[in-house]
């Protein structure tokens, strides 16, 4: 039987898995801030688009379950919105990092983590000013939030290919960044 999402590594289940234990677990330590443009920089380095895509997704909505579960978000219009929104900015960073990571191909890893960074930085934060001019009526930049989601999302993302870097160095053929599985 194949799958819908085929990986000639059979380790990228196992491996997502694990990154998403580890975020959502780490998350939940520093508080309810998921890295999503890190663990969509991390997807598209390490896995094929559809799984990046999938594992992002699922980072999201573990995040949401957390979010709505145990910090009883408001079940109301705006809250959903604003989820909605966040789902579609964690995408279409996905998008961003693979289309960086696709046109530095060749370059040293710490260039193309940087571009892809980059990208999919700007990507959510683009998508998330058009979800607060949908949701809110009004289109406000502020600075000290995007910087802190900036700051917080490559601390993460730096955590995550530390990480990554130690286990190539394993016998494990798991998926590491830069390698799509």
């Amino acid at each position: 039987m194949s799958s819908v999402l085929p990986s000639p590594n059979p380790h990228a289940g196992p491996w997502s898995a694990g990154l998403l234990v580890l975020v959502l677990g780490g998350s939940l330590l520093i508080g309810c801030l998921e890295p999503l443009v890190a663990v969509a920089v991390i997807a598209a380095g390490a896995l094929p688009l559809g799984r990046a895509l999938l594992l992002t997704g699922a980072v999201w909505l573990a995040g949401q379950a957390i979010g709505f579960g145990l910090h009883d978000y408001p079940r109301d219009a705006q809250a959903i919105s604003w989820g909605v929104g966040l789902a579609v900015a964690a995408f279409v960073s996905v998008l961003a990092a693979a289309a960086a990571l696709k046109a530095s191909a060749g370059q040293p890893p710490w260039l193309r983590a940087g571009a892809a960074f980059v990208a999919a930085f700007v990507a959510d934060q683009v998508v998330i000013l058009g979800v607060e001019q949908v949701v809110t009526g009004a289109c406000t930049i502020r600075p000290g939030v995007i910087s802190l989601m900036g700051a917080v999302n490559a601390a993460w993302l730096a955590g995550l290919l530390a990480l990554d870097a130690a286990l190539r160095r394993t016998a494990l053929p798991l998926p590491a960044f830069g390698r799509s599985a």
